[in-house]
C-alpha cells in the first residue's frame, strides 16, 4: 500500500528550506538593520550603507543611549515580524554589551529569522 502525502505540508516545508538557504536574506537583514539603526541613532549620514558597517560599535552610534537602541531594536523585530517576546532574552540594561557591533545585531536577527 502506498503512503499518503500532504502536498501542502511538503510545499510549506520546501518553501521554508528555500527561505533559510536564500543568500539574499542575509543582505536584506543587513540593509534593514542599517536602515533602522540610522533612523533611530540621531546621526544622519548621506549614505548610511557606506558609514554603518558590521564593525561599527553600536554604543558609539547610539551614544550609549539605551532607549534609542531599544526603539531601533523594536522596529527591527516588527519589520521582520518576529514574535514580540524575542527581546525578553536580552539582559536588562546590558543590550549594548550583548550587541557590541552592528554585525552582532545582524547575526542575532538572522538567527531569529531562520528559527521561524
Amino acid at each position: 500500500m502506498g503512503e499518503v502525502y500532504s502536498f501542502k505540508a511538503f510545499q510549506s516545508k520546501k518553501e521554508k528550506e528555500k527561505k533559510i538557504q536564500d543568500p539574499r536574506i542575509t543582505v536584506a537583514i543587513y540593509r534593514s538593520v542599517v536602515y533602522y539603526v540610522d533612523l533611530y541613532s540621531g546621526e544622519t549620514y548621506e549614505d548610511a550603507l557606506e558609514h554603518l558597517t558590521t564593525n561599527v560599535k553600536l554604543a558609539t552610534v547610539f551614544k550609549n543611549d539605551r532607549s534609542k537602541f531599544l526603539e531601533a531594536f523594536a522596529a527591527i523585530i516588527q519589520h521582520w515580524e518576529l514574535p514580540p517576546n524575542s527581546h525578553q532574552e536580552l539582559p536588562g540594561n546590558r543590550e549594548l554589551a550583548q550587541f557590541p557591533t552592528l554585525g552582532d545585531l545582524c547575526i542575532y536577527i538572522e538567527k531569529k529569522v531562520k528559527d521561524l
